[in-house]
């Protein structure tokens, strides 16, 4: 196997759509924004916070997510996560950038209003694309734990507020309740806002919740989408339709969405045809990042410059430009 050809790679033009605003606060930043607001952080040095962020299972890496999102109080918080973020992420090459942002947990958890984090990420955002020229977009995602009803009212003033950066709504969390609860008014009020629809569906979960993704709320990409690959049908379903796949292959080792590098099936997806695209997911929690992930699909798929090109080019395809 050839080395990986990082500087290459990172040279190739390429978006990354797979991204959580919150999953990027690094030790540094949680520890400038715990002193920020006379917060104990969870360790007191960088070596420790790092230690912190290594995860046992979902609930436990969702525990310590839920935390930071209780850091990021003001504005200025947001702006400056957004700033730090897209500048790390020009520095790997990427041209346009999508961020997730857990609106509904801002919300409903934090008792925040929308409007001032949405206008503190988009001061952020505007500042980094004057630096660095880089286009992108905001998907405000809905958590499916917090109840349907809940978030139709939180997503409404969401809906309510400027949406000139907004791209699409997505579904993040976990999703036992998709099947009880109904949030298909959420995706459709965006569609009919001219807004696109995304979900996370397969990850933890089976091709069953990428079906369902796809035919409930008209999901136009599946972040991860790793489980599709236990049914034929919606593999075939993903691949006639375009649908991208998010794939976060470093994500899926950390929350032990598969077993081993060995077991993922990021190289059965490209063999089968499927449209991946690859992301960090939440990058300094998974100690990984963007050019990490495309070192995995080069080692891992046995790709020449020529395929991991093709993925840079996915996700420039399957980008949701305003």
């Amino acid at each position: 196997m050839s080395n990986f050809p990082r500087d290459a790679v990172r040279a190739l033009p390429k978006a990354e759509l797979h991204v959580h605003l919150e999953g990027t606060v690094d030790a540094t930043t949680l520890l400038t924004l715990a002193e920020r607001h006379g917060v104990k952080p969870p360790a007191d040095d960088v070596a420790g916070i790092d230690q912190w962020y290594k995860f046992d299972d979902f609930p436990m890496f969702l525990e310590r997510y839920f935390a930071v999102l209780g850091l990021l109080r003001e504005p200025e918080d947001f702006a400056f996560v957004a700033e730090r973020y897209m500048t790390t992420a020009h520095d790997q090459g990427v041209v346009h950038l999508e961020f997730y942002v857990s609106a509904t947990g801002h919300i409903l958890e934090n008792q925040k209003k929308w409007a001032p984090i949405h206008d503190g990420i988009v001061e952020g955002c505007n500042r980094a694309a004057a630096a660095t020229g880089m286009s992108w977009g905001l998907i405000p995602d809905i958590s499916p734990h917090l109840g349907s009803e809940a978030c139709i009212r939180a997503m409404d003033e969401v809906f309510a507020h400027d949406l000139s950066h907004v791209l699409a709504v997505g579904m993040g969390g976990p999703a036992d309740n998709w099947w009880t609860q109904d949030f298909s008014p959420i995706y459709a009020k965006a569609r009919s806002l001219g807004l696109a629809g995304v979900a996370h569906a397969g990850e933890h979960g089976g091709a069953d919740e990428v079906r369902f993704a796809l035919e409930q709320f008209g999901a136009e990409r599946i972040q991860h989408g790793i489980g599709a690959m236990q049914d034929p049908a919606v593999v075939e379903l993903l691949v006639n339709s375009g649908v991208a796949c998010d794939v976060c292959p470093g994500s899926n080792l950390a929350l032990k969405a598969v077993p081993d590098a060995a077991s993922h099936p990021l190289p059965a997806m490209l063999d089968a045809g499927m449209t991946v695209t690859l992301g960090s997911d939440d990058p300094p929690m998974f100690q990984t990042n963007l050019l990490d992930e495309y070192e995995r699909a080069w080692d891992w798929c046995e790709l020449d410059l020529e395929g991991v090109s093709r993925l840079a080019q996915n996700s420039l395809d399957a980008a949701l430009v305003v």
